[in-house]
């Protein structure tokens, strides 16, 4: 009786292969964590991809001559593709499935009353607003999850600058 207490005692207190068994029940936390991270650092980089792109297409209408507060269509045109391709004419497209120009909206916001002269230029200064929307192109984990598609949206406000 005695030498079988003394040996279930031994098995208990052997420490060998305990860190195997720990790993084992931590490893699939720390994959998940490495893929969440992983997948929010590419939505992060597409967003800033569309952000910068909208971005552009906002400075470059700011400095087209605008008249009436209204904006000629090749410069709504050549703003689409900039923010799609970084290139107001041609050029591949910044994100694969950022593709369709009809998702990229460049219109006026406002019309700023400059009567007084506040600013340099002309009676009526326009604010434009390019806005982009695009579907977030995940790397897997979101469909392991069973979560749906995100929407990636963006928008940037810019003053006319044109004179």
């Amino acid at each position: 009786m005695r030498v079988m207490s003394r040996r279930i005692r031994r098995f208990f207190n052997k420490t060998n292969g305990a860190a195997l068994v720990e790993f084992t029940l931590i490893a699939p936390l720390l994959i998940l964590l490495v893929c969440g991270l992983a997948e929010f650092a590419n939505a992060m980089r597409q967003y800033h991809i569309m952000e910068k792109g909208v971005r552009d297409a906002g400075r470059y209408v700011a400095r087209v001559a605008v008249a009436n507060c209204t904006i000629p269509a090749s410069a709504v045109s050549a703003a689409r593709n900039l923010a799609l391709t970084g290139q107001t004419s041609g050029g591949a497209f910044l994100l694969q499935t950022w593709n369709d120009p009809s998702t990229v909206t460049v219109a006026v916001a406002a019309c700023v009353n400059n009567s007084a002269g506040a600013y340099r230029g002309v009676e009526a200064m326009p604010v434009i607003e390019v806005t982009a929307a695009a579907t977030y192109a995940d790397l897997g984990l979101l469909d392991l999850l069973g979560l749906g598609s995100i929407q990636i949206s963006v928008s940037h406000q810019q003053l006319w600058i044109g004179g």
